[in-house]
């Protein structure tokens, strides 16, 4: 994962940080580059790229410029048909064709990315600033505003104020004027809305600062509740006298219906996890320097035991080369009531680490255990990892992102895993209703309940979640990759009617109602332990949460 930034320096005005060089570094330790344009008189702009080598046959060196614009690129494009040749980057083909757009074909370009990422691109001609996360937002770009200068960057820390930019349009700025447009990702090419820039930060900063719970939400639309497929009567009929959750599973995967659905999940998700797993340079933190052929471990998995990261992890033994290990990093933390690391999530990882070596017996997979005490965690807490979370504040935001930065850096005095990618679960609960909520909707307000509660909970991940988590795992120089969070996987989920993503009635309890979709994928690829295993949040499973303490109140960290 790269680390980008750029400053519109007004008169001279620049802020250099030497903490901030180093968090950039830390997301991109493969090479370091800046260019500094002056756009007139008054205006310089500064762009500082550093590179986490993923595609093309060698490093490319950000910003990267032409006659036309500069580029600054952070993330992934998968699946595009722009280029056969292998040695080229992401990177340099979006600038190729970047340059070639006009302002409006710039837009309409960015909309056929398909892939995470953050971008900044200038064009040198029309002054003219592009800024844009992808549609998902599944990485980090911020927004401050300094005396006499704005910044965008991957990160920033607790003494900038600074917004996450939201990930529901893509920006335009004119540098001269500092008027902005923002454009919809949907189909209109129309401006969205026009504001000055001071104006637009001010709007944002304030809907920001809001609860969660607050932020309104367009809930509006039709919801597909017809039950003309029979499914609900076919479930409510299985499940009525039959109480072993495995059998349940068998039964329903015997409806052509349900299977075809299982099926068709199971191929977006083999798809979605082969070209995460295929792109990258095939060589791991020690070896990414040298020519020689590299059988380490590049492919690591944030591993609690669970249901969503299992299935990825037996999917990863198709496409993973079979010299290669994999890491499952499981992450534990000490507390004061509590000297054991034998945390739940540790219990249901050795577990699910049996399960996979028992069906995969050739794949040497590792059990990393990551075992935190309290001291470390009050440690880089305080010094760290609040700046990587920060403008994200609560407690919930802290403890999440805690347990993993921990996850992500795994080293000690004796080891260091050395993959570059790892894959997580992100995506799952909201997708396939796997929260408590869920549950509570449906009891509430039926499926039309549940239907809303999901698309709220898909609306609001980017701004609750993604950015957050994709500061703390790259702080180590590792590549988040979420496979359930594919564009095309996610458009086929989002289509799908409520209980054919889950099914939280009171005759299918935890560990089977939740997740249903998600579970019957599990025992149809050969997982029967974690098929059934209950839903569980990181922060608990992994002991970092105090139960005593509302997830949603504001860290000391930040006070």
């Amino acid at each position: 994962m790269c680390g980008i930034f750029c400053e519109i320096r007004q008169h001279n005005q620049s802020y250099k940080d030497e903490k901030i060089l180093n968090r950039l570094r830390n997301r991109g330790p493969d090479c370091t580059h800046s260019i500094e344009v002056v756009v007139n008189n008054d205006i310089s702009i500064y762009f500082c790229g550093t590179v986490l080598w993923m595609q093309g046959s060698e490093p490319t060196k950000q910003p990267i410029e032409n006659d036309v614009g500069i580029l600054l690129f952070n993330g992934d494009i998968f699946y595009n048909n722009w280029s056969n040749d292998p040695s080229l980057s992401d990177t340099q083909i979006l600038l190729d064709k970047l340059s070639n757009c006009s302002s409006e074909d710039v837009i309409l370009t960015v909309r056929l990315f398909k892939g995470p990422f953050s971008l900044i691109y200038y064009n040198k001609h029309t002054q003219i600033l592009y800024f844009s996360r992808d549609r998902i937002g599944r990485n980090s770009l911020l927004f401050h505003k300094a005396d006499g200068s704005y910044i965008i960057s991957s990160v920033l820390g607790r003494k900038y104020p600074c917004i996450e930019i939201a990930a529901s349009y893509m920006y335009e700025l004119d540098v001269v004027k500092n008027m902005l447009n923002l454009y919809s990702w949907e189909t209109s090419i129309q401006v969205f809305n026009t504001y000055h820039v001071d104006d637009w930060l001010k709007l944002a900063q304030i809907q920001q600062s809001l609860p969660d719970e607050e932020l309104n939400d367009d809930l509006e639309g039709t919801f597909d509740l017809n039950e003309e497929d029979g499914i609900i009567k076919v479930i409510e009929e299985i499940t009525q006298n039959e109480k072993n959750k495995l059998i349940i599973l068998e039964r329903l995967l015997l409806n052509n219906f349900i299977f075809k659905t299982v099926t068709d999940i199971t191929s977006l998700l083999e798809k979605s996890v082969r070209v995460r797993v295929d792109t990258q340079p095939k060589r791991c933190k020690n070896c990414i320097k040298s020519e020689v052929s590299c059988s380490h471990c590049t492919t690591g998995i944030l591993f609690s035991g669970g249901l969503d990261c299992t299935i990825l992890s037996l999917i990863a033994d198709k496409y993973v080369p079979k010299d290669q290990p994999i890491d499952l990093i499981n992450v534990a933390f000490k507390t004061k009531n509590n000297d054991s690391y034998d945390v739940p999530d540790r219990i249901t990882g050795r577990q699910s680490f049996e399960e996979l070596k028992r069906i995969c017996s050739s794949r040497k997979w590792i059990f990393r255990e990551v075992n935190v005490p309290k001291e470390d965690l009050e440690e880089y807490q305080s010094s760290i990892i609040g700046d990587l979370v920060y403008p994200r504040r609560t407690i919930l935001d802290e403890s999440l992102g805690s347990a993993l930065w921990f996850a992500a850096r795994w080293d000690d005095e004796l080891d260091l895993s050395p993959c570059r990618i790892l894959l997580i679960g992100s995506g799952a609960d909201e997708l396939y209703g796997g929260y408590m909520r869920h549950r509570q909707s449906l009891k509430r307000r039926g499926w039309l309940g549940l239907s809303q509660e999901l698309l709220k909970d898909w609306k609001r991940i980017s701004y609750r979640n993604l950015a957050r988590d994709n500061r703390v795992i790259c702080d180590h120089g590792r590549q988040p990759r979420m496979p359930y969070l594919d564009e095309d996987h996610v458009n086929y989920v989002l289509k799908l009617k409520p209980w054919l993503k889950c099914f939280p009635s009171e005759n299918l309890e935890c560990g089977l109602g939740d997740k249903l979709m998600l579970r019957l994928v599990a025992l149809h690829i050969g997982l029967k332990n974690s098929a059934t295993l209950p839903k569980r949040a990181l922060q608990f499973g992994s002991r970092i949460a105090n139960k005593k303490e509302k997830g949603s109140d504001l860290s000391k960290t930040f006070i």
